[in-house]
């Protein structure tokens, strides 16, 4: 739901020792998903030396903007910027930065600090500018190295090239790989004068007006690129077991079913499977003894709730996070991972698919896949059949008339359904039409709180809850009644607390208190996003907050009334799945419940307990070592030190650091 927005670029023709402009002085940009248009920037160099640049995006019923102005230094780094604006949510955006005698200074509502500068610095702002393009530019003028701002370090490589056809004309292409920024590479077309281009991925295109139809060359020539990288970290890190296997002594097992330790275990590992496991074990000759000297070992965890991305797979093996489902990407880019990581020439977990079917409309999210007629929702089903998807996910702008026919066509293939609850829709009629999953905690609580004409396709389905949920009954009879349908059709229920935090407790400029020694281990540069905050807290931060506190609840009451819950996250991959289990056990779950909800439940939900799950012989030898003790202390569970994918060993020290992050 919240996934971090593409840093938006523009063109910079830099070949002078003073910034120059572009022969047009004004340069438009169109931002497009999955063939729509969904945003737009204009940049105009004017006459007093001035920039200004305005971004707009809307998807999924919000987006950001901004009206920024700049100042460019001569060496083509950021001189001075003022920007306004509101962010995702609605929240304000007041950002301001400038150089003067040396010193560097900023102020926003989610940061403020200063600096004296020994050389050239790029300041990269919060608010939605072009940043990459003119840091592209600043890069070049600097012999492609630069301090960042507030902190990090960028640099920028040359990778690869492609030529392509744009309005009946060749263009040659150059492609940058900028590192430093974000967790992998962020990757810029230039022209061969070095100008900005276009940035694309699957199913996106941020670049020069009227090229549009670029994109599916350069992000298939971008992929190869990205495919090449993932196979060289895959190759370095990825420890294959040798002929007669690994055998893992001095374990301390967690059984997850009795929620007790087996102390002093051995765990014999070959063909990607557990083979056995006790203290009388003797490892096999030739096998690699691995001396875990008491550490845990858990059952590889799951993330219920994921949106894979480059760095993902890596997060979340590094993690220990085994499997994930993945509940809405572009199809080509997830049917990748999910060949590439099982064929082990990226890293990442066992990959379950749930096909992303939306609506049509202005506040819809613009889908690959789309319906609105009872024989477009036939075809989107069969879309992800053939491609052997384990389920669907519905999204809000879905017509209700046509939840029975999606879930009817899914069921009648073997799949399940799961997703939002459509807009001028229930969460009790979508379970009565079929759903099996309901997603997020807003989605279930909405049941108590819209009605057939409350539009839940805007920021509105938040703010209700967090307007509602503090003096909510949870006992209260039409809450007992709700749960009764939940657990007579077997709901599942994902809660995703981790994503719905910033949302209702985040603060502009601060991190919040349960992610502080997470965000300190992230690249400078994503650290930031943790500062951005949620909802405009004016007036109501207490209420949301009391409102934050009984959603939390709401998972325990629903294991009370048996309804199953397992553990998603919709947030950054891998660490944000460690504190979904800590808010679990905020809201009322024992640590070993967490665990459960993160392990065996899932994979019964995902039919898929006779392989995982669970440490068992016959079973994947999904598993991971944790230094510490999470039945004591759920927070242990971070402490990682390798993680076992189908028997391949992976260091989690360090596979974080080719995403750059540091260990626990």
């Amino acid at each position: 739901m919240r996934k971090l927005l593409a840093i938006l670029v523009l063109a910079l023709a830099c070949t002078s020792t003073k910034p120059v402009p572009p022969s047009a002085p004004t340069v438009r940009r169109s931002i497009v998903s999955n063939g729509q248009r969904v945003g737009f920037s204009v940049v105009t160099w004017n006459a007093d030396g001035t920039i200004t640049n305005t971004v707009d995006i809307h998807d999924n019923g919000r987006g950001p903007h901004a009206d920024a102005v700049l100042r460019l230094a001569p060496d083509g780094t950021i001189a001075s910027l003022d920007a306004t604006g509101h962010t995702e949510l609605n929240a304000p955006v007041d950002e301001h930065f400038s150089v003067r005698n040396g010193r560097a200074s900023w102020n926003s509502r989610e940061e403020h600090g200063e600096k004296d500068l020994t050389g050239p610095a790029y300041f990269i702002p919060n608010s939605a500018t072009d940043s990459d393009a003119f840091l592209v530019a600043a890069l070049r003028k600097n012999g492609g190295t630069l301090q960042l701002l507030p902190g990090g370090t960028a640099r920028i490589e040359n990778v690869g090239d492609a030529t392509v056809q744009v309005a009946g004309k060749e263009i040659h292409l150059v492609a940058q790989a900028i590192t430093g920024v974000s967790f992998t590479p962020n990757y810029v077309w230039t022209r061969d004068d070095g100008s900005f281009f276009a940035e694309v991925a699957p199913g996106f295109w941020f670049g020069e007006e009227g090229a549009e139809s670029a994109e599916d060359a350069l992000t298939k020539r971008q992929e190869e690129i990205r495919r090449a990288r993932d196979k060289r970290v895959a190759d370095r890190l990825g420890r294959k077991e040798p002929a007669a296997g690994f055998a893992l002594t001095h374990a301390r097992v967690l059984d997850i079913e009795k929620g007790a330790w087996l102390p002093d275990q051995t765990v014999l590992i070959s063909g990607g499977t557990i083979r056995g496991l006790g203290r009388d074990l003797r490892p096999p000759a030739g096998a690699e003894v691995i001396d875990l000297q008491g550490k845990a070992l858990l059952p590889g965890l799951w993330d219920m709730h994921a949106h894979l991305g480059p760095a993902d797979g890596a997060l979340d093996i590094a993690s220990g996070v085994t499997s994930a489902r993945d509940v809405g990407n572009r199809s080509e880019l997830l049917d990748d991972f999910h060949k590439r990581f099982d064929e082990g020439t990226a890293v990442g977990p066992h990959v379950y698919r749930a096909g992303f079917i939306e609506g049509r409309g202005k506040d819809s999210a613009h889908a690959e896949v789309t319906a609105t007629t009872a024989d477009e929702a036939r075809a989107a089903v069969e879309f992800f059949a053939k491609r052997g998807y384990e389920m669907i996910k519905i999204y809000n702008s879905m017509d209700p008339e046509l939840v029975p026919i999606l879930t009817r066509e899914a069921h009648a293939r073997g799949m399940g359904v799961t997703g939002h609850i459509p807009c001028h829709m229930l969460a009790n009629e979508a379970v009565r039409a079929g759903y099996d999953g309901v997603e997020h905690i807003n989605q279930l609580l909405l049941n108590f709180f819209a009605d057939h004409q409350t539009d839940t396709r805007t920021p509105l389905r938040f703010s209700l809850v967090g307007e509602k949920a503090a003096d909510f009954d949870l006992r209260s009879a039409p809450a007992r009644q709700f749960y009764a349908l939940l657990r007579e059709h077997k709901t599942v229920v994902d809660p995703t607390y981790t994503t719905f935090e910033p949302v209702y407790i985040g603060e502009q400029g601060k991190v919040m208190p349960g992610w502080v020694a997470t965000v300190q281990r992230l690249p400078a540069q994503a650290q930031r996003y943790f500062l951005t905050g949620g909802l405009p807290l004016e007036g109501k931060k207490e209420l949301y907050a009391r409102s934050w506190e009984q959603m939390l609840r709401v998972a325990r009451v629903l294991k009370d009334e048996d309804v199953t819950v397992v553990a998603g996250t919709d947030f950054l991959a891998g660490v944000s799945l460690h504190r979904e289990l800590e808010l679990l056990v905020h809201g009322g779950f024992s640590p070993v419940e967490a665990l459960r909800a993160a392990t065996v439940v899932p994979a019964r939900v995902m039919r898929s307990s006779d392989r995982t799950g669970s440490i068992a012989a016959g079973k994947a030898a999904d598993l991971v070592v944790v230094d510490g003790d999470p039945l004591a202390s759920i927070s242990d569970v971070r402490r990682t030190v390798m993680t076992f994918r189908s028997g391949v060993l992976y260091p989690s020290k360090e596979l974080y650091e080719t995403v750059g992050v540091a260990p626990w």
